[in-house]
């Protein structure tokens, strides 16, 4: 048998061979590890805030007592007969506006009506004129669910399911006045009573992808419990929304329906128990 020793000039050689074939072959002992390309990573986003904002067209009918300087009235109309019967356009409008930094929110969300009735001509009948605005605020906390920031890296795909708690006041105002026709055409206005109120309010709202572009939103929340006055005062709203983009950015188009409810009996001229309810449309742009 012949036997082969190696000279000191050989062994550098079959070092450098041997430390060549180790650096080849341990990229693909890495790449082995790796996750199968199929394997969709987590999303993430490099800043933990997220912002939206919203605007709707509400047309609710109204069904409610109102009092006003000790004379009371009351209404029970859809949104077409508030348009037929009203002394001018019924205006209504909401929007909403949250800040998002990871799981925690906080919002603002407002509603103004105005309401004018007017008296049937030739009897005894009371018009209602009643201006209304809402304003919602609290910090919202979000149990499970995507964050608000990794909404543009779910487009084009079906978001995790989310619901969200929220706890904060709502700030209720209210103008009342009554309209009364008499004998001949004669028509008398009660004084004007204003008067703002806030109370603390409890929520939650959960949303659900039915497909990459099209989900589902419920939100109730109620409050009043008594503080200055407000007996209750609630609302529940479910939407179908459409996700979408307009000019690079993320946005949904929303359709829905809303109730309203809110009793208001202080020790003074000015009560008010009332239901609003109809569909509304919307718009909301994310960044």
């Amino acid at each position: 048998m012949t036997s082969y020793t190696l000279s000191n000039t050989t062994k550098p050689i079959c070092r450098l061979a041997l430390a060549l074939l180790a650096a080849m072959l341990l990229p693909v002992g890495v790449r082995s590890e790796e996750p199968p390309a199929t394997t969709l990573a987590k999303p993430s986003s490099a800043s933990p805030w997220g912002f939206n904002l919203s605007t709707y067209l509400w047309l609710p009918g109204l069904n409610g007592s109102f009092t006003s300087d000790k004379k009371s009235g009351s209404v029970d109309v859809n949104f077409i007969d508030i348009v037929n019967k009203s002394r001018r356009v019924p205006l209504g409008f909401m929007g909403r506006f949250e800040a998002h930094y990871d799981r925690f929110a906080f919002f603002v969300d407002g509603t103004y009506m105005n309401l004018k009735l007017k008296p049937t001509y030739g009897a005894v009948s009371d018009g209602i004129n009643s201006e209304m605005g809402i304003m919602d605020y609290a910090l919202m906390y979000r149990i499970f669910g995507a964050s608000a920031a990794q909404t543009p890296e779910y487009q084009g795909r079906k978001r995790p399911n989310m619901l969200d708690v929220y706890a904060g006041a709502r700030t209720l105002w209210l103008d009342n006045s009554l309209s009364i026709s008499g004998p001949f055409g004669a028509i008398q206005t009660s004084p004007s009573a204003s008067k703002s109120f806030t109370s603390p309010l409890l929520g939650g709202r959960i949303s659900v992808d039915l497909t990459p572009s099209f989900f589902l939103m419920m939100d109730g929340n109620f409050g009043g419990f008594g503080a200055q006055n407000v007996d209750f005062t609630g609302s529940l709203l479910g939407m179908l929304g459409w996700r979408t983009t307009f000019f690079g950015y993320p946005a949904s188009m929303e359709a829905g329906y809303k109730v309203l409810r809110y009793k208001v009996d202080p020790a003074g001229s000015l009560s008010t128990t009332a239901t609003l309810n109809g569909p509304f449309i919307g718009l909301t742009g994310y960044w």
